[in-house]
């Protein structure tokens, strides 16, 4: 069976299944309140979404690290790969819609409309190409997407350093190896132009978190405690005192400024929830 429309049957009930399952899964967090606050809500759906995507294309990824990097072998078409695709779409529609209702502030212009619309169509079009492959093997760039959906909600999970981590891993070595792999199998073709054209971007998005990390360390290290200092007291004694009294000793203690009140640690460097790039 071969898809190479969003409007063949297959494609059109993986995505009313998908739509099931997300309302599901959203409305498990929402009414239990597992989901406290809006930007806990805002990352229900790309957890479920990210970690998914991210397993399904470990088998695609494996595949170009022990062939050789052979980029023809990935493109091979696949059905599973299309279904997978359409899964990731609709959860894009259902963010946007649920979102707007849910947690409408953390919807951002271009992380969100443009962002998602940007990539519905260009999902349309790997779906026509019959690419899909390519999509879901780089679909492992959802890992820290996986991790910053984790960690934002619940923050005792988050770890800057391990999204910092499997960020270069995947969105900037694999990429970078997916590009090589690609040019070799076609210059300036499209899968090596719409993998190139993102590169950029994380690289950017990286530096912002250098940057973040750096300006946490800094005001981290401009926070230093106030020292107890003793003052002794001498007290006089009165001529009609019989017994002498020994000098009082008293501790004045300045006390140190409350400064994590006005500090907050700086949030992680959050790149588009549901970006797989």
């Amino acid at each position: 069976m071969i898809i190479s429309s969003i409007f063949h049957p297959a494609v059109l009930s993986t995505s009313a299944i998908s739509t099931v399952v997300f309302i599901s899964w959203f409305t498990f967090w929402n009414k239990t309140k597992l989901a406290r606050t809006e930007k806990e809500r805002a990352y229900v759906s790309t957890l479920l979404s990210s970690s998914i995507t991210s397993v399904l294309s470990l088998p695609l990824v494996y595949r170009l690290i022990t062939n050789g990097g052979d980029f023809t072998d990935i493109l091979a078409y696949s059905t599973w790969t299309v279904l997978a695709t359409t899964f990731f779409m609709t959860f894009l529609v259902f963010d946007l819609s649920i979102g707007m209702i849910y947690y409408r502030n953390k919807i951002d212009i271009l992380t969100g409309w443009v962002h998602h619309i940007t990539y519905l169509l260009v999902l349309t079009w790997a779906i026509h190409t019959q690419i899909c492959s390519a999509f879901v093997m780089m679909c492992i760039l959802e890992v820290p997407t996986f991790l910053l959906a984790l960690g934002s909600i619940r923050t005792q999970l988050r770890r800057d350093y391990v999204f910092a981590s499997a960020f270069v891993l995947t969105r900037i070595l694999f990429h970078a190896y997916a590009i090589k792999c690609a040019w070799s199998m076609d210059p300036f073709g499209p899968v090596v132009n719409a993998l190139s054209f993102f590169f950029p971007v994380h690289c950017y998005w990286f530096y912002g978190f250098i940057k973040q990390q750096l300006r946490k360390s800094s005001k981290k290290n401009q926070i230093k405690p106030q020292q107890v200092i003793p003052v002794v007291v001498a007290v006089k004694e009165k001529p009609t005192q019989l017994i002498k009294k020994k000098p009082v000793i008293k501790a004045t203690i300045q006390r140190r400024t409350n400064y994590t009140s006005n500090y907050t640690t700086p949030s992680l460097y959050q790149s588009p929830p549901v970006s797989v790039h």
